[in-house]
Protein backbone atom coordinates (compact mmCIF):
# COMPACT_ATOMS: atom_id res chain seq x y z
CA UNK A 1 0.00 0.00 0.00
CA UNK A 2 1.48 3.38 -1.04
CA UNK A 3 2.15 6.17 1.79
CA UNK A 4 -0.19 9.37 0.71
CA UNK A 5 1.62 12.25 1.11
CA UNK A 6 1.15 15.13 3.82
CA UNK A 7 -1.59 17.36 3.23
CA UNK A 8 0.73 19.95 3.68
CA UNK A 9 2.92 18.87 0.41
CA UNK A 10 -0.20 19.22 -1.79
CA UNK A 11 -0.90 23.06 -0.26
CA UNK A 12 2.94 24.08 -1.07
CA UNK A 13 2.34 22.58 -4.62
CA UNK A 14 -0.52 24.67 -5.01
CA UNK A 15 0.81 27.60 -3.02
CA UNK A 16 3.82 27.12 -6.03
CA UNK A 17 1.23 26.90 -8.72
CA UNK A 18 -0.63 30.03 -7.90
CA UNK A 19 2.31 32.06 -7.64
CA UNK A 20 2.93 33.76 -10.73
CA UNK A 21 -0.53 34.13 -10.73
CA UNK A 22 -0.91 36.49 -7.15
CA UNK A 23 2.39 38.19 -8.00
CA UNK A 24 0.60 39.36 -11.02
CA UNK A 25 -2.13 40.68 -8.85
CA UNK A 26 0.34 42.31 -6.73
CA UNK A 27 1.67 43.91 -9.63
CA UNK A 28 -1.62 45.27 -10.86
CA UNK A 29 -2.28 46.32 -7.88
CA UNK A 30 0.76 48.53 -7.25
CA UNK A 31 1.39 50.41 -10.69
CA UNK A 32 -3.30 50.58 -11.30
CA UNK A 33 -2.02 51.00 -14.78
CA UNK A 34 -6.09 51.74 -15.79
CA UNK A 35 -6.04 54.08 -12.68
CA UNK A 36 -9.27 52.93 -11.20
CA UNK A 37 -7.91 51.35 -7.43
CA UNK A 38 -7.34 54.79 -6.54
CA UNK A 39 -7.92 58.63 -7.07
CA UNK A 40 -5.38 60.64 -8.85
CA UNK A 41 -5.25 64.31 -9.31
CA UNK A 42 -3.94 64.14 -12.91
CA UNK A 43 -5.87 61.46 -15.62
CA UNK A 44 -3.96 63.06 -18.51
CA UNK A 45 -0.17 61.43 -18.36
CA UNK A 46 -0.75 58.02 -18.00
CA UNK A 47 1.38 55.84 -20.24
CA UNK A 48 -1.47 52.76 -20.65
CA UNK A 49 -4.22 53.61 -23.44
CA UNK A 50 -7.35 54.00 -20.60
CA UNK A 51 -11.06 53.91 -20.88
CA UNK A 52 -11.73 57.25 -22.04
CA UNK A 53 -15.27 57.53 -20.75
CA UNK A 54 -14.51 56.32 -17.15
CA UNK A 55 -11.79 58.97 -17.23
CA UNK A 56 -14.41 61.70 -18.62
CA UNK A 57 -16.57 60.78 -15.77
CA UNK A 58 -13.91 60.78 -12.89
CA UNK A 59 -13.02 64.33 -14.78
CA UNK A 60 -16.44 65.78 -14.95
CA UNK A 61 -16.96 64.99 -11.39
CA UNK A 62 -13.82 66.15 -10.09
CA UNK A 63 -14.50 69.65 -11.83
CA UNK A 64 -18.00 70.15 -12.03
CA UNK A 65 -18.53 72.12 -9.08
CA UNK A 66 -15.51 74.83 -10.09
CA UNK A 67 -16.06 74.57 -13.72
CA UNK A 68 -19.86 74.41 -13.53
CA UNK A 69 -20.39 72.14 -16.82
CA UNK A 70 -23.21 73.01 -18.97
CA UNK A 71 -22.30 71.68 -22.76
CA UNK A 72 -21.00 68.60 -24.08
CA UNK A 73 -19.26 67.24 -26.75
CA UNK A 74 -19.58 62.97 -27.13
CA UNK A 75 -18.77 60.67 -29.14
CA UNK A 76 -15.66 58.88 -30.94
CA UNK A 77 -12.07 59.66 -31.53
CA UNK A 78 -12.59 62.10 -34.26
CA UNK A 79 -13.96 64.90 -31.39
CA UNK A 80 -10.42 65.86 -31.54
CA UNK A 81 -11.31 67.97 -34.22
CA UNK A 82 -13.35 69.82 -31.93
CA UNK A 83 -12.19 72.00 -29.59
CA UNK A 84 -14.11 73.64 -27.20
CA UNK A 85 -12.72 76.73 -27.75
CA UNK A 86 -13.72 76.29 -31.28
CA UNK A 87 -17.46 75.40 -30.04
CA UNK A 88 -18.17 78.12 -27.14
CA UNK A 89 -17.44 80.99 -29.80
CA UNK A 90 -20.86 79.84 -31.08
CA UNK A 91 -22.57 78.66 -27.63
CA UNK A 92 -20.76 80.59 -24.99
CA UNK A 93 -21.07 78.24 -22.23
CA UNK A 94 -18.80 75.67 -20.32
CA UNK A 95 -18.21 72.98 -22.54
CA UNK A 96 -16.60 69.78 -21.94
CA UNK A 97 -15.46 67.01 -24.03
CA UNK A 98 -16.94 63.80 -22.89
CA UNK A 99 -16.28 61.46 -25.54
CA UNK A 100 -15.23 57.16 -25.68
CA UNK A 101 -13.55 54.88 -27.50
CA UNK A 102 -15.10 53.79 -30.62
CA UNK A 103 -18.09 55.11 -28.91
CA UNK A 104 -21.41 53.94 -29.84
CA UNK A 105 -25.30 55.26 -29.69
CA UNK A 106 -25.26 52.96 -26.37
CA UNK A 107 -22.44 54.22 -24.82
CA UNK A 108 -23.70 57.45 -25.56
CA UNK A 109 -27.12 56.77 -24.01
CA UNK A 110 -25.50 55.01 -21.01
CA UNK A 111 -23.76 58.40 -20.17
CA UNK A 112 -26.47 60.84 -21.04
CA UNK A 113 -28.62 58.62 -18.47
CA UNK A 114 -25.90 59.10 -16.12
CA UNK A 115 -25.86 62.83 -16.82
CA UNK A 116 -29.54 63.25 -15.96
CA UNK A 117 -28.74 61.38 -12.49
CA UNK A 118 -26.07 63.97 -11.17
CA UNK A 119 -28.34 66.94 -8.77
CA UNK A 120 -28.51 69.82 -10.64
CA UNK A 121 -26.68 69.43 -13.86
CA UNK A 122 -27.42 72.05 -16.98
CA UNK A 123 -26.81 70.40 -20.30
CA UNK A 124 -27.62 73.60 -22.50
CA UNK A 125 -25.81 72.29 -25.87
CA UNK A 126 -25.00 68.40 -26.89
CA UNK A 127 -22.92 68.11 -30.06
CA UNK A 128 -22.64 64.81 -31.14
CA UNK A 129 -20.01 63.88 -33.51
CA UNK A 130 -20.71 60.33 -35.25
CA UNK A 131 -20.02 58.34 -37.90
CA UNK A 132 -21.69 55.09 -39.62
CA UNK A 133 -20.29 52.76 -37.22
CA UNK A 134 -21.25 54.54 -33.92
CA UNK A 135 -25.24 53.55 -35.30
CA UNK A 136 -23.99 49.95 -35.04
CA UNK A 137 -23.45 49.49 -31.84
CA UNK A 138 -27.47 50.33 -30.03
CA UNK A 139 -25.84 49.05 -26.47
CA UNK A 140 -22.99 49.59 -24.54
CA UNK A 141 -20.11 48.02 -25.21
CA UNK A 142 -17.79 45.30 -23.09
CA UNK A 143 -14.65 45.20 -22.57
CA UNK A 144 -11.38 48.00 -20.77
CA UNK A 145 -11.84 50.19 -23.61
CA UNK A 146 -15.58 51.05 -22.68
CA UNK A 147 -15.70 50.19 -19.37
CA UNK A 148 -17.91 52.68 -17.21
CA UNK A 149 -17.85 53.18 -13.63
CA UNK A 150 -20.48 51.48 -11.23
CA UNK A 151 -21.99 55.16 -10.69
CA UNK A 152 -23.25 54.85 -14.33
CA UNK A 153 -23.89 51.51 -15.20
CA UNK A 154 -25.09 50.54 -11.69
CA UNK A 155 -23.36 47.37 -11.61
CA UNK A 156 -21.02 46.83 -8.48
CA UNK A 157 -17.90 47.68 -7.58
CA UNK A 158 -16.34 44.47 -7.49
CA UNK A 159 -17.72 43.95 -11.12
CA UNK A 160 -15.92 46.79 -12.06
CA UNK A 161 -12.38 45.67 -10.62
CA UNK A 162 -13.01 42.23 -11.88
CA UNK A 163 -13.29 43.54 -15.38
CA UNK A 164 -10.29 45.42 -15.64
CA UNK A 165 -8.13 42.84 -13.65
CA UNK A 166 -9.44 40.34 -16.10
CA UNK A 167 -8.51 43.05 -18.62
CA UNK A 168 -5.03 43.07 -17.56
CA UNK A 169 -4.26 39.49 -17.40
CA UNK A 170 -5.65 39.14 -20.95
CA UNK A 171 -2.25 38.25 -22.90
CA UNK A 172 -2.87 41.01 -25.73
CA UNK A 173 -2.52 43.84 -22.77
CA UNK A 174 -0.43 41.98 -20.63
CA UNK A 175 2.99 41.44 -22.43
CA UNK A 176 3.15 44.41 -24.25
CA UNK A 177 2.51 45.98 -20.38
CA UNK A 178 5.01 43.91 -18.94
CA UNK A 179 7.56 44.50 -21.67
CA UNK A 180 6.84 48.43 -21.75
CA UNK A 181 7.71 48.16 -18.09
CA UNK A 182 10.84 46.23 -18.23
CA UNK A 183 11.86 48.53 -21.32
CA UNK A 184 10.64 51.87 -20.70
CA UNK A 185 10.48 51.97 -24.53
CA UNK A 186 7.36 52.37 -27.08
CA UNK A 187 7.81 50.55 -29.84
CA UNK A 188 4.35 49.54 -32.42
CA UNK A 189 4.11 46.00 -30.88
CA UNK A 190 2.89 48.32 -27.76
CA UNK A 191 0.21 49.84 -30.09
CA UNK A 192 -3.78 50.11 -28.69
CA UNK A 193 -1.55 49.19 -25.24
CA UNK A 194 0.69 51.92 -24.45
CA UNK A 195 0.44 55.48 -25.07
CA UNK A 196 2.96 56.77 -27.34
CA UNK A 197 2.14 60.49 -26.61
CA UNK A 198 3.16 62.11 -23.76
CA UNK A 199 0.16 64.52 -22.11
CA UNK A 200 -2.90 63.03 -24.33
CA UNK A 201 -5.76 65.68 -22.89
CA UNK A 202 -6.14 68.96 -21.43
CA UNK A 203 -7.18 69.30 -17.73
CA UNK A 204 -10.00 71.19 -17.47
CA UNK A 205 -11.87 70.82 -20.87
CA UNK A 206 -10.58 67.28 -21.99
CA UNK A 207 -9.72 68.42 -25.30
CA UNK A 208 -6.93 66.05 -27.36
CA UNK A 209 -3.49 68.40 -27.31
CA UNK A 210 -3.10 66.67 -31.04
CA UNK A 211 0.70 66.07 -31.36
CA UNK A 212 -0.10 65.23 -34.83
CA UNK A 213 -0.52 69.22 -35.56
CA UNK A 214 3.50 69.68 -34.52
CA UNK A 215 4.19 66.56 -36.72
CA UNK A 216 2.48 68.12 -39.59
CA UNK A 217 4.25 71.92 -39.04
CA UNK A 218 7.54 70.00 -38.77
CA UNK A 219 7.29 67.34 -41.88
CA UNK A 220 5.29 69.66 -44.24
CA UNK A 221 4.16 67.63 -46.97
CA UNK A 222 6.38 64.60 -46.19
CA UNK A 223 3.83 63.87 -43.58
CA UNK A 224 1.36 62.30 -46.15
CA UNK A 225 4.30 60.49 -47.92
CA UNK A 226 4.89 58.31 -45.27
CA UNK A 227 3.45 54.54 -45.80
CA UNK A 228 0.24 54.08 -44.31
CA UNK A 229 -0.98 57.49 -46.67
CA UNK A 230 0.67 56.62 -49.86
CA UNK A 231 -1.15 53.69 -49.94
CA UNK A 232 -4.77 55.00 -48.80
CA UNK A 233 -4.00 57.97 -51.37
CA UNK A 234 -3.09 55.15 -53.90
CA UNK A 235 -6.77 54.17 -53.87
CA UNK A 236 -9.50 54.74 -56.18
CA UNK A 237 -11.60 57.94 -54.47
CA UNK A 238 -15.23 57.52 -55.04
CA UNK A 239 -18.32 57.83 -53.14
CA UNK A 240 -19.67 54.84 -51.96
CA UNK A 241 -22.96 54.62 -49.62
CA UNK A 242 -22.75 51.96 -47.11
CA UNK A 243 -25.57 49.12 -46.45
CA UNK A 244 -28.58 51.03 -43.90
CA UNK A 245 -27.48 50.49 -40.53
CA UNK A 246 -30.67 52.16 -38.38
CA UNK A 247 -33.38 49.46 -37.68
CA UNK A 248 -36.01 49.33 -34.59
CA UNK A 249 -32.80 49.13 -31.73
CA UNK A 250 -30.87 51.93 -33.03
CA UNK A 251 -34.34 54.60 -33.06
CA UNK A 252 -34.96 53.57 -29.38
CA UNK A 253 -32.17 54.84 -28.79
CA UNK A 254 -32.09 57.80 -30.56
CA UNK A 255 -35.57 58.30 -29.51
CA UNK A 256 -33.87 58.38 -25.80
CA UNK A 257 -31.26 61.18 -27.18
CA UNK A 258 -34.48 63.18 -28.16
CA UNK A 259 -36.45 62.74 -25.46
CA UNK A 260 -32.92 63.68 -22.77
CA UNK A 261 -32.56 66.99 -25.13
CA UNK A 262 -36.30 67.61 -24.49
CA UNK A 263 -36.29 67.26 -20.83
CA UNK A 264 -32.88 69.79 -20.49
CA UNK A 265 -33.85 71.92 -23.27
CA UNK A 266 -30.71 71.10 -24.77
CA UNK A 267 -29.78 72.43 -27.79
CA UNK A 268 -28.74 68.91 -30.20
CA UNK A 269 -26.29 68.89 -32.90
CA UNK A 270 -25.73 65.82 -34.84
CA UNK A 271 -22.95 65.79 -36.85
CA UNK A 272 -21.91 62.71 -39.49
CA UNK A 273 -18.13 63.52 -39.89
CA UNK A 274 -15.97 63.38 -43.25
CA UNK A 275 -14.32 60.04 -44.12
CA UNK A 276 -11.23 59.97 -46.31
CA UNK A 277 -12.53 56.81 -48.06
CA UNK A 278 -15.82 58.76 -48.73
CA UNK A 279 -18.19 56.02 -46.64
CA UNK A 280 -21.40 57.97 -47.30
CA UNK A 281 -24.13 57.17 -45.13
CA UNK A 282 -26.95 55.63 -46.29
CA UNK A 283 -30.07 58.24 -47.34
CA UNK A 284 -32.49 55.66 -45.39
CA UNK A 285 -30.48 56.27 -42.38
CA UNK A 286 -30.26 60.50 -42.67
CA UNK A 287 -33.89 60.55 -43.84
CA UNK A 288 -34.54 58.54 -40.03
CA UNK A 289 -31.99 60.93 -38.45
CA UNK A 290 -33.67 64.17 -39.63
CA UNK A 291 -37.28 62.54 -39.38
CA UNK A 292 -36.42 62.23 -35.43
CA UNK A 293 -34.69 65.33 -34.94
CA UNK A 294 -35.19 67.91 -37.60
CA UNK A 295 -33.29 69.03 -40.63
CA UNK A 296 -31.38 72.10 -38.14
CA UNK A 297 -30.19 69.48 -35.74
CA UNK A 298 -28.18 66.93 -38.28
CA UNK A 299 -25.34 67.13 -40.27
CA UNK A 300 -24.06 65.17 -43.03
CA UNK A 301 -20.48 65.10 -43.96
CA UNK A 302 -19.59 62.02 -44.76
CA UNK A 303 -19.06 62.35 -48.57
CA UNK A 304 -18.26 66.14 -48.43
CA UNK A 305 -16.00 66.59 -51.31
CA UNK A 306 -14.83 69.78 -49.99
CA UNK A 307 -13.41 67.87 -47.17
CA UNK A 308 -11.66 65.21 -48.67
CA UNK A 309 -8.26 66.92 -49.30
CA UNK A 310 -5.92 64.29 -47.28
CA UNK A 311 -4.34 67.82 -46.01
CA UNK A 312 -7.46 67.82 -43.33
CA UNK A 313 -7.01 64.34 -42.09
CA UNK A 314 -4.13 63.08 -39.33
CA UNK A 315 -4.95 59.81 -40.83
CA UNK A 316 -7.29 58.30 -42.84
CA UNK A 317 -9.95 58.07 -40.33
CA UNK A 318 -9.37 61.24 -38.14
CA UNK A 319 -10.12 64.73 -39.44
CA UNK A 320 -8.23 68.09 -38.39
CA UNK A 321 -9.16 70.71 -35.66
CA UNK A 322 -9.06 73.00 -39.13
CA UNK A 323 -11.48 70.36 -40.51
CA UNK A 324 -14.11 70.45 -37.53
CA UNK A 325 -13.78 74.39 -37.48
CA UNK A 326 -15.08 74.54 -40.76
CA UNK A 327 -18.02 71.93 -40.06
CA UNK A 328 -19.04 74.46 -37.27
CA UNK A 329 -18.83 77.03 -38.71
CA UNK A 330 -21.20 75.87 -41.69
CA UNK A 331 -23.81 73.76 -38.50
CA UNK A 332 -23.92 77.18 -36.61
CA UNK A 333 -24.06 79.84 -39.38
Amino acid sequence: MKSQKPLHIFYLKCLALSLPFLLLVAIYCYEDPFMVIRSYDDYDHCHVELSEGDIGWKKIKMFRKTRHYDSFIMGASCTKAYNCDDWNRYINARPFRFFGNSEGLGDVCLKLQALDKLPGQQVKNLLLVTERSFYEKAHPQPGVMHIMPPDVTGKSFFSYQAAYLQGFLFPKFLLPYLKFKFTNHYDKSMANVIEDEGRSHTRYTNDATLEQEDDIRRMGEDYWKQPHWRKAIAKPQTVHPHAPVIGPEQLTRLTEIRDFCRRHNTRLKLIVGPTFELEQLNSRDLQALRTLFGDSVVYDFSANLPLHDYHGFYDPIHYRRCVGQKILQQVYK
